[in-house]
């Protein structure tokens, strides 16, 4: 707790400074910087913002062709990253061409080759599907796949669905029902910058257990959603559904 009452200290006085949160040739392969409008994100080992694509929820990536001509992908073999970063969140995947790709908590990492400088941030928001990745990381995330479109899921990629059996802060889901839709809490939000972290907020439920809610509806998942990315319980009896932040009319 010391350390990370340290390192959040570093990180709010190179915020006020206006430089980036670790320096470049410090031997990291990745780093951390930060702007006044984005907070703290992850860069690689000379600055340069690193993004997560929203349509890549299933932990695959879904840029190819002419996607990767604006959104290269990042690889580094060696991960060396500062306090505030762990090793066991990177991993590698292989792509469909061959080449490899870093993750970062399953989520592939790419540039934008609009930024032109390190500290340069402009793909934030890019057709709302292409997001730096913040740290501390998210904890509800935008996800994107045809057939949905944009829909909330968790840091891992786990879908989250409202019930429309539900009312404005309160759950009607108990029992049986919460077995197979267990509730979503987060105890920090933090989001993409295109939606609103006022959006959210907490209830607690009558056995006392706390559940994030969106816009007042309470949040849950799906017993039968395996993995990442999956949306099994839209649908499902046409009272759960998974959650479009730009379009919720419940």
């Amino acid at each position: 707790m010391k350390n990370l009452r340290v390192f959040m200290l570093v990180i709010l006085t190179l915020g006020i400074l206006g430089i980036g949160a670790f320096s470049q040739g410090s031997g990291y392969t990745v780093l951390l910087g930060y702007n006044s409008g984005l907070g703290t994100y992850m860069t690689d080992g000379h600055g340069m913002t690193l993004y997560y694509f929203a349509k890549d929820v299933a932990g695959g990536s879904m840029c190819t062709s002419g996607c990767l001509d604006k959104w290269p992908v990042f690889y580094t073999a060696d991960i060396v990253v500062p306090p505030g970063l762990d090793p066991a969140d990177f991993g590698t995947i292989t792509r469909a061409d061959g080449t490899k790709q870093t993750t970062y908590k399953g989520w592939p990492l790419y540039y934008f080759v609009n930024d032109k400088a390190a500290g340069d941030a402009n793909g934030e928001g890019v057709k709302d599907v292409w997001y730096v990745m913040r740290i501390p990381f998210y904890t509800v995330m935008l996800a994107n796949k045809e057939g949905i479109g944009p829909y909330l899921v968790d840091a891992n990629g786990m879908t989250l669905y409202y019930f429309k059996n539900d009312k404005v802060g309160v759950s009607n889901c108990s029992g049986g029902c919460l077995q197979n839709w267990p509730a979503f809490y987060a105890k920090q939000i933090i989001v993409p910058s295109t939606i609103n972290m006022a959006d959210f907020g907490t209830i607690t439920r009558a056995d006392g257990t706390k559940q994030t809610t969106y816009k007042g509806w309470p949040l849950y998942y799906f017993f039968k959603d395996a993995n990442r990315g999956d949306t099994n319980g839209q649908g499902v009896k046409d009272v759960w559904f998974v959650i479009d932040p730009f379009n919720f009319t419940p």
